[in-house]
């Protein structure tokens, strides 16, 4: 299986580097498996829906102003969605236009979506702390809350589950959570 190297940046200048397996990859999308340790657990109605060694199933799409992970529990189980609000991906190919790399900018503001479309939004006070430090401009925080409005909107309307749909079927997976079994 090949990897990607996923470089992720936190304002205003932490920067990891880390190996992700490469699961699909095309000029709209990049798709790719890890298993995750976040910093703090996410609960919903008094469950774990993302905790350590979780692994998700990332969908980083060019253009957007956001990234979308499908997250599976320890006993393989979809949990629901953690997305990102982030600065549009950038990406490098090497001369056969294979992708040698992707970097993400992480702009504070998160959204938690439960398997049943009920969502929270998750970390609003580091985001009010960035801009309120000058972390983020003005610009950039009406960027990010702007995409964030026009994520909930998709996921009220249905679209980003359509968008996500197109990936797993123009990429040809015919189980993801199988796959995460096999990769892992």
């Amino acid at each position: 299986m090949e990897t990607i190297t996923l470089i992720y940046k936190w304002l205003p200048d932490r920067v990891h580097h880390s190996q992700q397996l490469l699961l699909y990859a095309d000029e709209d999308v990049i798709v790719t498996v890890q298993q995750v340790n976040p910093s703090s657990p996410i609960i919903q109605k008094s469950e774990t829906v993302l905790g350590d060694n979780f692994s998700v199933v990332w969908f980083v799409f060019t253009g957007l102003w956001y990234g979308v992970a499908k997250v599976y529990n320890l006993n393989s189980e979809w949990t629901g969605y953690y997305c990102d609000i982030m600065e549009p991906v950038r990406r490098d190919t090497d001369v056969a236009r294979k992708p040698n790399y992707f970097q993400i900018t992480d702009l504070f503001l998160d959204l938690w979506i439960n398997p049943d479309g009920t969502y929270e939004i998750q970390d609003e006070d580091e985001f009010e702390d960035a801009v309120r430090e000058g972390v983020i401009n003005t610009e950039l925080e009406r960027k990010a809350q702007g995409a964030l409005k026009a994520l909930i909107a998709e996921v009220k309307s249905g679209c980003l589950e359509h968008r996500l749909q197109e990936v797993v079927h123009r990429a040809e997976f015919t189980d993801l959570r199988e796959s995460i079994k096999k990769l892992l």
